[in-house]
Parts: C-alpha cells; structure tokens; sequence
C-alpha cells in the first residue's frame, strides 16, 4: 500500500531538524544552548503544539543565533502545519522564507566560506521545495531539485565527513530517489542507491548531533514501504510514547498495523486519530482518511462482534452529518461513498 507515504514521508522530512552555522557560530557546530532549544522546538513539532513552537522560533530570531537558522525552522513549522491540515494555506510565506534561507547560504559560500552547514542548509532548501513540488504533482521540478539537494549534501560532507546529519538527508534522497525513480535506475543519473540510504539513516540515529528522532522517523515509512511491518510497528510505536500529543507516529503506527493485517490494533490507532482529529477537523481531509481506513477494520471485526457493527453505524452517521467542505468531498469522494456504504 502507498496511500499515505507520499504524505507522511513529506511531513517527516520536512520536520528534520536543521542547525546552520554561519557568522557566531563558525567556531563548532552546536552548543548546548543551542542544541536544547532546537530539540525543543522539534518536539514541539512532533507533538502538533505548533504555538509553543512558534513562541521557541519567535525567542531564537532574537537570540544570538538569528538570521537563517530561526528562518528554516519557521519554513518547517509553516510545512508542519499545511502537512498537518492538509492544506497549502501558508505557501507563500514557506516559500519566501525558503527563498531567504537559500539566499543566505549562498551568500556565505560566495564569500569564499567553504561551510559544510551551509551547504546543509542549502540542501535542505532545495530538498523541501523538491518535495512540495512533488505533492502538487510538478514531477520535474521535484527531480531538479532533489538532484541538487544531493549536490549540496555531498558537498557538505566531504568539507566534513563527520557531520552526520547531514547522513539524515542524504540518506533520505538516496533511498526515496531509487524507489521512485526504479524505471530508470539503469542511467547513472538514477543508479540504485536504496541500501545505501538506508545505512545513512541508521548512521544518522546513532552518531548525528540532532537529528536522530527525525532519522527514525524517516526509517518508519521505509520499513512500511519495504513490508516491514514488524520493525516499522516497533519503532512507532517507542516514537509515539516519546511525541504522546502528535499525530504523525500514530499515522504510521495505524498504517503498518492494518497492512500486517492486526485489525483490532488497526482500529484502536485509527479510533484514537479520529477522536483527536474531532477537536480540530480543519477540512476534514483527515478524518475521513481516518474514517476510511476504521471502517475497513470494523466490516472485518464485525464479522465475529457485533458490538463492532455498532460502531460501524455511528462512524457512517458521524460521517453523513459532518460540514464536510465541497473541496474535500470531491477530493475524499471515493473513501466517503465506502465509508457510508451499507454492506
């Protein structure tokens, strides 16, 4: 199944945590100050508290450490929260940001500054517009700028091999260009790489600075996208006990779940989504994914519980009865006629 990686994977990548190192901070790469700040805005992200992150990001543009950094978590902020409601209602202010972050970048590596975070930083720009693009289905815009994403992450790692955070995005392009690309994988543009991407996420969970959560997560849709439920499972479900208030870990908790064929555990994943989802619907894009896939799980359960039939009738007249927008019905059409059909 690939109904959500596309998203998820988009929403993860777009929340790796991203540290530059320009004008205070050539002399290292983080200190500790820095370092709890950002992991705090990370979690932040994860646990879907947007407001609390936005407050962090607010206090580090005024900090020491202002200018692009603060920047770039503003643009995974602002991807965080379109990813999260389904909607693309701050693209313009991501983009101007993104286009700030990159003018920046450049400007220190124009000056003759041969930074490996610069070129990071530089690699990740590219790397989120590659990926928006792909969502809206602009498929050589995204190549171009997953191909130089890539350029910019070799870059910096051969300026400083033992940077490995940068393993977390490079590792990410390499594994995620060889399956989408896996037609043409026989050019040496696209040569397979999938193994080796991989190996760099696993070395970004053991031995980068900051980005070992983001790594995981990465590794989740992975393992998903690999059939491997089991480990893909496991590891949700430890990140879902770390980020207990976000939705992103249950998504792929409920995803694995329902491909390894555990429907009960399906349901209660998608049940909990679902409750969640209640308190702030947005668009209601995700509740009815959410809808879909419960009520696949309760025909199954229903079967041999009645009490699960039950359930599948309150979800069809909770559906049937929500302000559901025309933008989303149209775009959810499909899996809201299977969720409110009667057999």
């Amino acid at each position: 199944m690939r109904r959500r990686i596309g998203f998820h994977f988009s929403k993860t990548i777009y929340i790796i945590v991203v540290v530059l190192l320009f004008d205070p901070l050539l002399a290292g790469r983080f200190d500790d100050g820095l370092k709890d700040c950002l992991n705090r805005i990370t979690a932040n992200i994860y646990n879907d508290q947007f407001e609390a992150a936005e407050k962090l990001i607010d206090s580090l543009e005024r900090s020491d450490y202002d200018g692009p950094m603060a920047l770039l978590f503003r643009a995974i902020l602002y991807q965080s929260q379109m990813m999260t409601a389904e909607s693309d209602f701050l693209e313009e202010q991501f983009f101007a940001v993104l286009d700030t972050v990159e003018n920046y970048s450049k400007s220190i590596l124009e000056r003759g500054r041969d930074s490996a975070v610069a070129y990071f930083c530089l690699g990740h720009a590219h790397a989120f517009r590659s990926l928006h693009n792909a969502r809206a289905g602009h498929t050589w815009a995204a190549i171009k700028g997953g191909l130089a994403a890539r350029n910019a992450y070799g870059k910096g790692y051969r300026i400083d091999p033992a940077f490995h955070d940068i393993a977390l995005g490079l590792g990410s392009y390499r594994y995620w260009k060889t399956v989408k690309t896996k037609l043409i994988n026989w050019t040496p543009l696209f040569k397979r790489e999938k193994d080796n991407g991989i190996d760099l996420l696993r070395l970004a969970v053991d031995s980068s600075e900051i980005s070992s959560d983001a790594a995981r997560a990465s590794l989740i849709w992975i393992y998903i996208n690999e059939k491997m439920y089991g480990q893909a499972i496991r590891l949700a479900d430890l990140m879902r006990r770390k980020y207990p208030y976000g939705l992103t870990f249950l998504w792929a908790m409920g995803e694995a779940s329902f491909e390894i064929g555990d429907r009960r555990l399906a349901a209660d994943i998608y049940e909990t989504i679902l409750s969640r989802l209640r308190n702030n619907p947005g668009n209601y894009y995700n509740s009815i994914e959410a809808a879909y896939y419960l009520s696949v799980c309760y025909r199954k359960l229903g079967e041999k519980n009645p009490d699960y039939r039950e359930r599948l009738t309150r979800l069809r007249e909770e559906m049937r009865t929500c302000p559901i927008p025309e933008d989303t019905r149209k775009r959810q059409e499909k899996k809201l006629k299977r969720i409110l059909k009667e057999n």
